[in-house]
């Protein structure tokens, strides 16, 4: 384990309040400032992670200096019990620093595997999970009193590929998240959102099951949640569409609704990203890379989806997005055109540009700070 230190301007990283790393809708109650952070893949143009603030008096951006030690921050988590954030260092060894508030490292552990791509705490502050792309396996962490990550870690290996042999050749665990009394990973390679037991009590994860599998080769890759806790929305990479799921019994789902974020007869190539719905629950934001925009659907009151509005993004590959609902904003990430592209978030969840880009190279994750 390493500890590294970082003097960073406390005013910008530390005024802000938000308890999730990053910031669902519902973080926010009230239109105020914002203080967050932009992840980078380090480059010889991007330097670790970059302090970005939203000022709401005069509704503008300001991006401060990089912290260049915090590498290739390609996604994290943020636990309000143990006050320390959980950020992902994507490369083959992967690994995870462990930050307090000053942003003061104060661990590094591995991820137990390659390129880890996405972390969630869970709802007691007292887990993290972790999965790692390049490997296919999640691995569950304790958190300890201090903030520290308990070994060894829960570790979950997946096996199986799929029908696209440049993409699914062999397990790659994309997305995790905790969720009532299980643990749910989605897989691109394998085409599965797969299941594992959980207990918070006692830390015990089961071994997987098959919670539903997606059509070979759609390389599903992030999924959210609807609050009723019977719906899900799962977005695919490869196929490129949404499907909208149902609980059925013991922890698994099936398939509604199938719909395209895409333009009707587009043909180009596109791959799909970042999912978000919003507060209500009656609207769900999709990112299309490729076709660079993103989709906003209506959701009914059974899950199901209609497409409202497709909106250019302005820029090209919408890797990540974040909602901001009390301001009535949404950025995006543009990972290959290297900037933040701001959106007005309109009464009917529909999206205008701001006239507003904030240059920062290689952005892949958007953080708020706690």
């Amino acid at each position: 384990m390493t500890r590294t230190s970082f003097t960073p301007d406390r005013r910008m990283f530390l005024a802000g309040t938000t308890a999730t790393l990053f910031v669902p809708a519902f973080a926010l109650a009230e239109a105020v400032d914002l203080n967050l952070f932009v992840g980078t893949y380090s480059s010889d143009s991007a330097k670790g992670i970059y302090p970005l603030t939203y000022t709401a008096a005069t509704d503008s951006w300001s991006l401060g200096s990089a912290m260049p030690a915090i590498e290739n921050v390609s996604f994290g988590a943020y636990s309000p019990v143990s006050k320390h954030y959980y950020l992902l260092n994507e490369k083959d060894d992967g690994r995870i620093g462990v930050y307090d508030q000053s942003w003061t490292q104060s661990y590094e552990v591995s991820s137990q595997g390659a390129a880890p791509c996405y972390a969630a705490v869970d709802p007691t502050g007292g887990y993290l999970a972790v999965a790692n792309y390049s490997s296919g396996n999640i691995v569950v962490f304790k958190i300890g009193a201090e903030g520290g990550l308990e070994q060894p870690p829960v570790n979950r290996q997946n096996t199986g590929s799929g029908p696209n042999k440049d993409r699914q050749e062999g397990p790659h665990a994309h997305w995790v998240q905790f969720h009532g009394d299980h643990i749910y990973s989605v897989d691109l390679a394998t085409d599965q959102i797969l299941g594992y037991s959980f207990d918070a009590a006692s830390g015990q994860v089961g071994e997987a099951f098959v919670a539903y599998h997606a059509p070979g080769g759609a390389g599903p890759r992030h999924l959210a949640f609807h609050p009723d806790g019977v719906h899900a929305f799962l977005v695919t990479e490869l196929s490129s569409v949404v499907i909208v799921l149902k609980k059925t019994e013991n922890g698994r789902f099936e398939a509604v609704q199938t719909i395209s974020p895409l333009p009707e007869g587009y043909t180009g190539e596109s791959f799909c990203a970042h999912i978000t719905l919003n507060a209500a629950a009656d609207r769900l934001y999709v990112s299309n890379r490729g076709h660079n925009s993103i989709a906003v659907f209506d959701v009914a009151s059974d899950g199901r989806l209609n497409l409202r509005q497709i909106s250019p993004t302005l820029g090209n590959w919408p890797r990540f997005f974040a909602l901001y609902e009390a301001q009535k904003r949404l950025v995006v990430a543009h990972q290959r055109s290297n900037d933040l592209v701001v959106f007005a978030v309109n009464d009917d969840g529909t999206l205008t540009p701001k006239d507003q880009k904030i240059d920062v190279s290689i952005p892949v994750f958007i953080g708020a700070v706690a």
